[in-house]
């Protein structure tokens, strides 16, 4: 069970952390961003199923590829984002999270503008 696993990692680098904190406080982030590193490794293995079950949808419904490969890079910009915002702001620096978050969500919406022309262009057709 790989959330048992993950808890456990998460788990023992808080109290690592924690045990850090009064002595080498220095140490107490890399301990946490190495644990939160290991869980960002399983995410990484669980998103190879998302995009098989993503892949195979394909086969059933006639998708353009571009449009399946730009929701999985939005998935991966939001994962990202989120991650390394939330390092951010454990670490104290709230200011480098929002504008991590910031970056992450023009990112998306940048990629996305290819999605809202077509359909932008889909509706036109319709109206006329």
């Amino acid at each position: 069970m790989d959330i048992v696993k993950i808890a456990v990692i998460g788990v023992a680098a808080v109290l690592l952390s924690l045990q850090l904190r009064s002595g080498k406080r220095e140490y107490e982030l890399f301990i946490v961003l190495g644990g939160c590193l290991c869980i960002f490794g399983f995410i990484l293995t669980k998103l190879k199923v998302v995009i098989d079950a993503v892949n195979e949808m394909q086969t059933y419904v006639q998708l353009d590829a571009q449009y399946v490969a730009i929701l999985i890079k939005m998935i991966g910009i939001t994962y990202v984002a989120e991650f390394s915002a939330n390092l951010c702001r454990d670490a104290g620096y709230q200011a480098v999270a929002v504008q991590i978050e910031m970056f992450g969500k023009l990112s998306i919406l940048g990629i996305s503008m290819p999605v809202l022309l077509a359909l932008l262009k889909t509706v036109s057709e319709f109206l006329q």
